[in-house]
């Protein structure tokens, strides 16, 4: 097993600076955190806002002879997963981890690179409903002269990356998502389970996309505690789902007074752990049958039906894995197919509208396997869950 990482260095956000991680730096105590600079900002501010991931592997390539992490926010995430190829590339050491928070997967497209071509106001409108970007922008001028050009820059890159497919890095990466960040959800977060033979976690923690700034304790406890091997109980409102098989790795604590759910698909096996009364967890296989007459109502099935043919099969497979996780959130007795979803393409977590579990929410989580994405959900009372998604040691390698 490798050393734990000592030093950490952190890339930014779009427009961010160092000092965006003056928090880990003050409670990551036992680390040495390193926030990288890029040009055209804070104390780099003379400099033309460009950068390219080779300077930046130059900049942490002195530190690898000893054991290292990464951590990147949001562009800082791909930018991280770059360099993490590019040392590979030079054959150096590799990170004891790759940390990723707020950031979409990079096989896919980012939603908010469109906004790179609006005229400036949209533009910063934009930023600040759906990234967390200082409301200031839109009312101090001088404020926005200093930080736009960085901004048109960095958004300039994330609209220009394109992901060339090469093997998964044999690093494990551990993602973090916000509770609240309407761009970057859970579902998305698991995207980057693909890129990596070395294990892969999710975590999720309250705030909203920019929680690396807001809530750096509580993103430093969580880095402390990967480092550190722990795999603590779930918290309440908290919910543990483990893909693997083998014995929760609870260690002396057990599993007493948890709640646990199991559900076998596709060669895999889907647990779930919480301190709540019950749960409920389901796990399909993507090429599989469909019994979507037991399952989903007549209005779902229109839904279906009335949609384009290549959608079809995915919003089956969705509805179905959403109801069977219902289901055995309920018990025997349970009518799946009255509890009515009104919109099936709809990525946010569900909430049931009718009968036992009326008000109870599902939320989708695509798991990644050999042979693609398989839908899963879990079934929690109220939609402020926050989830733990790991890969049990005996598929984490």
């Amino acid at each position: 097993m490798p050393a734990p990482a000592r030093t950490l260095f952190c890339l930014p956000y779009a427009g961010g600076g160092a000092s965006a991680y003056g928090g880990l730096l003050r409670e990551l105590a036992g680390l040495t955190v390193t926030p990288i600079q890029l040009p055209g900002r804070e104390n780099r501010i003379a400099e033309p806002p460009a950068f390219t991931v080779g300077e930046i592997a130059d900049e942490i390539e002195p530190a690898t002879g000893g054991p290292y992490a990464l951590y990147g926010h949001s562009m800082g995430a791909r930018l991280a997963f770059e360099v993490v190829r590019e040392l590979r590339r030079r054959d150096l050491p590799p990170p004891s981890r790759l940390y990723v928070g707020g950031a979409h997967p990079p096989h896919r497209k980012v939603p908010l690179a469109a906004t790179a071509d609006l005229p400036d106001e949209a533009f910063i409108d934009q930023l600040v409903r759906r990234s967390g970007a200082l409301p200031e922008l839109k009312h101090v001028p001088e404020l926005r002269e200093l930080l736009l050009p960085v901004l048109r820059a960095d958004f300039a890159w994330i609209k220009s990356y394109r992901y060339e497919p090469e093997p998964p890095v044999d690093t494990p990466i551990v993602a973090f998502t916000g509770l609240d960040d309407g761009e970057v959800g859970a579902a998305d977060m698991l995207g980057w389970a693909r890129h990596t033979t070395a294990g892969f976690r999710l975590r999720t923690l309250a705030g909203g996309h920019l929680f690396v700034k807001d809530r750096p304790g509580d993103l430093a406890a969580l880095i402390a505690a990967d480092l550190a091997g722990v795999h603590p109980l779930p918290d309440l409102g908290e919910v543990h789902l483990w893909l693997g098989s083998g014995p929760l790795p609870y260690g002396e604590h057990g599993d007493a007074g948890l709640t646990v759910a199991t559900c076998q698909a596709a060669g895999l096996v889907l647990t779930a752990a919480t301190r709540a009364p019950t749960v409920g967890v389901a796990l399909t296989h993507p090429a599989g049958p469909v019994d979507a007459a037991r399952w989903l109502s007549a209005g779902e099935r229109e839904q279906v039906e009335g949609a384009a043919e290549e959608d079809r099969r995915w919003l089956e497979l969705r509805a179905v894995t959403a109801k069977r996780a219902l289901a055995a959130a309920a018990g025997p007795g349970a009518d799946p197919t009255a509890a009515g979803f009104p919109d099936l393409a709809d990525p946010a977590p569900w909430r049931a509208s009718e009968g036992r579990l009326s008000g109870w929410w599902v939320v989708h989580l695509p798991v990644p396997t050999a042979r693609g994405e398989a839908p899963a959900a879990v079934a929690v009372p109220d939609d402020r869950v926050r989830l733990r998604f790991d890969t049990l040691p005996d598929r984490a390698g």
